[in-house]
C-alpha cells in the first residue's frame, strides 16, 4: 500500500474487494473475527489483525463486525498513514496509533464499557446467547466464544495466569454469581 491517490480509486480497492468476498460467509454481510483474521493485506503494508486496537480501529460501529465499507475506510487511514510515516517501521507505528485511539475511548467515562460491549460482540462472532435455570437473566456465551476471548488475551500473556479450561470455568462461575 501507499498509493498516492485514494485507495477506492486505485486497483487496490478490487484487491480489498476480492480478499473480503474470500473470507466472507455466502449469508452474511459482515466479517466476523475468525474471517477478518483470514485476510491478506498486501505484501507492502503488514497489517497485524490480531492485535485488539487495530481490530477496534477497523470496526469503526463497535458492533463486533467488519462490513466492505469498513475495511475499504481502514485500508484509505492505512493508506494516509503509510504516506505520513514511509515504509519504516510503518507496522508498529500503525498499532501505537490504534491504541492511542482506543484509548481515547477507554478513558472516557463509560468508555471501559463501551470497549468490554465490543469485545464481547467481536468474539461472539454473531452467535446467539445461552440462558441457564439457574441464573435466567445472565447471557451467556458459548465455549468458542470464551476461547476465541483466550486467544485475542494471549498478547497480554494470559497462559501464564490461566490455562484455558480454568478461564472457562472462571468466566461460568462469575456468570452463574451475577
Amino acid at each position: 500500500m501507499g498509493v498516492p491517490c485514494s485507495v477506492a480509486e486505485s486497483p487496490l480497492a478490487g484487491y480489498i474487494e476480492s480478499e473480503f468476498k474470500r473470507v466472507k460467509s455466502a449469508d452474511k454481510k459482515v466479517l466476523h473475527l475468525h474471517q477478518i483474521q483470514q485476510l491478506q493485506p498486501p505484501g507492502d503494508c503488514p497489517v497485524d489483525l490480531r492485535h485488539i486496537a487495530t481490530l477496534w480501529k477497523l470496526d469503526v460501529d463497535h458492533d463486533g463486525g467488519v462490513t466492505f465499507q469498513e475495511l475499504l475506510n481502514f485500508a484509505e487511514y492505512c493508506n494516509q498513514k503509510r504516506l505520513m510515516f514511509g515504509s519504516n517501521d510503518f507496522h508498529n507505528r500503525l498499532k501505537a496509533h490504534c491504541v492511542v485511539d482506543l484509548w481515547e475511548t477507554i478513558r472516557e467515562e463509560a468508555g471501559e464499557e463501551r470497549f468490554a460491549d465490543w469485545a464481547i460482540l467481536l468474539v461472539n462472532q454473531g452467535e446467539a446467547y445461552h440462558h441457564s435455570q439457574h441464573s435466567p437473566n445472565v447471557s451467556f456465551m458459548n465455549q468458542d466464544a470464551v476461547m476465541t476471548l483466550y486467544e485475542l488475551l494471549q498478547p497480554l500473556k494470559v497462559a501464564s495466569h490461566i490455562d484455558q479450561q480454568g478461564f472457562l470455568d472462571m468466566l461460568q462461575q462469575i456468570g452463574e454469581h451475577m
